[in-house]
Order: C-alpha cells, then structure tokens, then sequence
C-alpha cells in the first residue's frame, strides 16, 4: 500500500510538472497568421510531421495576431486528408512570452514587425503565401515548400552542433 501511495504521488507531482512547463521554449518555431485557423495551422501541422521525420528537436504551434474560435473547417478537412489531425487545436494568440521563449518565429502575412519590435531577430516573413479560403491546395502548397526549406536549414544547423 504504501508504495501504491509513493507512486501516485510521484505520478501527480510529475503531472502538476509537465502541465506547468512552458508551451513554447527556445526549440519551438511559432507560426503566426492573422486568425491562427488556417495558414499558421497547415504551417506547424507539417512543420511538426517533417520535424519529427527528421528526427529534429524542434516543434511548432500556431498562433494568431486576431484569432478565430475555431481552426478553418477546410484546413482541418485538408490537414486530415494528409494524415494530419487538428480536430483539437484552437486558435490562440499569440503573446509576447511565445515571442520572447520562441527560437524562431514565422510571420505569415501578418504585421508582427511593427507591433512587436521585439520580434525582429528572430522574425521569419513568408508574406507570397496565397489565401487559404480562396485556394487550399495553392496556399497548402506554397507553405509545404516554406516549411521543408526551414526544416532543412534547422537540419543543417544540427549538424553542425
């Protein structure tokens, strides 16, 4: 019995641990998109999956200047269709402690620049991405490209390590 009690102890403790650790640290990439429902989503979404392929220490979240209730019904649709669930995230703001934790931070479209200065050293801007809700495939596409490029030059960095 009392090891039953050291071991659910233990196993809270480590839980109260993990739920208090910080979301975004200096191995995460935060993507950022004016609503955080859809280009910052697709971006992270296969930003984790080749990360993760590549056995890189990097993740990513996504977040918005303004964001929505809900992830784009067409970007979870889309994202699902390449493997990828997002049928829990939720837009989140992006805050000034994403900004300061982040190793690097991607700004899609947004103006992330001039209202967090701050940002500037480690400001990432992919402004050609072409509108979700008009074109998913070309705006899917356009990001896939920018996000394999990125994962590359983060492998390439290791590397060197």
């Amino acid at each position: 019995m009392n090891v039953f009690k050291l071991l659910l102890v233990a196993a809270t403790a480590l839980a109260q641990s993990a739920s208090t650790l910080p979301e975004v640290n200096s191995s995460t990439v935060v993507f950022v998109c004016e609503h955080g429902a859809a280009k910052s989503v697709i971006a992270a979404a296969h930003f984790n999956r080749l990360a993760s392929q590549s056995n890189l220490p990097y993740r990513a979240v996504a977040r918005g200047t303004k964001p929505d209730d809900a992830v784009a019904p067409a970007v979870r649709t889309g994202l699902a269709a390449d493997g990828l669930d997002v049928s829990t995230s939720k837009p989140k703001a992006v805050s000034d402690e994403d900004i300061a934790r982040a190793g690097r931070v991607v700004s899609l479209a947004t103006d992330l620049r001039e209202t967090r200065p701050s940002v500037k050293p480690k400001l990432l801007e992919w402004d050609d991405i072409p509108s979700v809700s008009q074109d998913y495939s070309a705006a899917r596409t356009a990001i896939v490209r920018e996000v394999e490029k990125l994962v590359a030059k983060l492998a390439a960095e290791e590397k060197k390590k």
